[in-house]
């Protein structure tokens, strides 16, 4: 089974394919051949060393930030990463591509299992507004502008069809 996930640091986008063939895990970066990594662990879990393309890398997670960012180093250098998996990252582009329209319909049937703002709050392009469960899964939509909660005309635990507002931001205006 692969997984695409889209990694963001140091302002670049690099796509990432992790697969697993038996008791092997493998991994392709920015389109590039799926190759075996062999992670040890070290620093009593908090990190890994990680033999890729013929060469080693420590990898340490220290934590995350308020956005939801990992901080991590890579062969000592400091680095934040957003990790995405390929559907939220193909939203993002896809609201990026909206014209700069604050409201967060509903894609498809679903239950909104949490709303992680208010009316009247502040929000940045790209924060986590609501999560909506469909098909089995939970999916967290994020703000496509920066601006204000405008309404939220949804509840917790109420179920949505396809078309249904769940949040409207009214967009931040440049003077």
């Amino acid at each position: 089974m692969k997984k695409k996930y889209v990694l963001n640091f140091d302002g670049n986008q690099h796509g990432a394919v992790v697969a697993r063939r038996g008791a092997k895990t493998m991994v392709g970066v920015d389109g590039g051949d799926l190759l075996p990594i062999s992670p040890y662990h070290v620093l009593q879990g908090k990190a890994i060393v990680m033999r890729y393309d013929g060469r080693l890398h420590l990898v340490h997670l220290s934590g995350m930030d308020s956005t939801g960012t990992v901080l991590a180093t890579i062969n000592g250098r400091p680095i934040k990463l957003s990790v995405m998996d390929e559907l939220k990252a193909q939203a993002m582009e896809s609201m990026a591509d909206g014209g700069g329209s604050g409201t967060i319909s509903a894609d498809i049937p679903g239950l909104v299992v949490e709303i992680k703002v208010t009316e009247g709050q502040a929000v940045k392009k790209g924060d986590p507004v609501i999560v909506v469960e469909a098909m089995k899964m939970q999916n967290e939509l994020c703000a496509a502008v920066d601006g204000l909660v405008k309404s939220i005309p949804v509840k917790e635990g109420q179920a949505v069809n396809p078309g249904d507002n769940l949040v409207l931001i009214e967009p931040e205006t440049s003077d």
